[in-house]
């Protein structure tokens, strides 16, 4: 429930609301799975709160609905929320919700980790990195996007590589894993990074995978 109130009633209004001026930023936290916490930047808090219970009644969700507390979102750059609800929509399952946790993770070590890259290429042995390099050559992906904020962000002045771990663990939040499921994600992750190139894996396989990037199709 909570994840159709984000992806099929929540991102549709706010994003018209963003284009009629209504408001400005958002995004969203999770207290636990199906508990949203919504980030607004906007002007007309009442206006907001109404809208937002109307939704909840129309997709069945259960309150309450607090006016929304007008505080900047957690990360000023919109594309974010977008990776986000993209991938919620894609990954109705937990382990590909889990694979997904896994795959942001990854990006965001080859982006930061100098240790995997050559001459600014990432050099990552494993289907899995295979895979996800098929979906960083799919325009629309949402793994396309994040890769690209992290390049952003690591051209920008004054950048922290720290801060992109706490976008990491931003996302894993808005994906609704619990601190035992990001336990999991980054075992995964220490366990594709451990395999020798063009050996076996110093590790059991991994049962998670990318999402062929052919299940996305371009947005209107």
């Amino acid at each position: 429930m909570a994840d159709a109130f984000l992806t099929r009633g929540l991102s549709p209004l706010l994003h018209d609301l963003q284009a009629a001026g209504e408001l400005s930023g958002w995004s969203f936290t999770r207290q636990s799975p199906r508990l949203v916490n919504l980030h607004l930047l906007g002007s007309e808090p009442r206006l907001l709160s109404a809208r937002l219970a109307g939704l909840c009644v129309a997709v069945g969700a259960k309150g309450p609905v607090h006016a929304p507390h007008l505080a900047a979102p957690p990360t000023r750059d919109p594309r974010l929320v977008g990776v986000a609800v993209d991938l919620i929509g894609m990954t109705p399952g937990r382990q590909a919700r889990l694979s997904a946790a896994v795959d942001l993770a990854m990006v965001a070590a080859v982006h930061n980790c100098p240790a995997l890259r050559d001459g600014g290429v990432a050099v990552m042995p494993g289907a899995r990195w295979r895979r996800i390099t098929d979906a960083l050559a799919t325009e629309c992906h949402p793994l396309t996007c994040w890769s690209e904020l992290l390049e952003a962000c690591r051209r920008a002045p004054g950048y922290d590589g720290a801060m992109t771990f706490d976008l990491v663990h931003l996302l894993h939040n808005q994906l609704g894993l619990s601190p035992r499921d990001e336990q999991r994600v980054h075992a995964d992750l220490i366990r594709s990074l451990s395999r020798r190139r063009n050996g076996a894996r110093r590790s059991p396989r991994s049962h998670l995978s990318v999402l062929h990037p052919g299940v996305v199709r371009p947005k209107s």
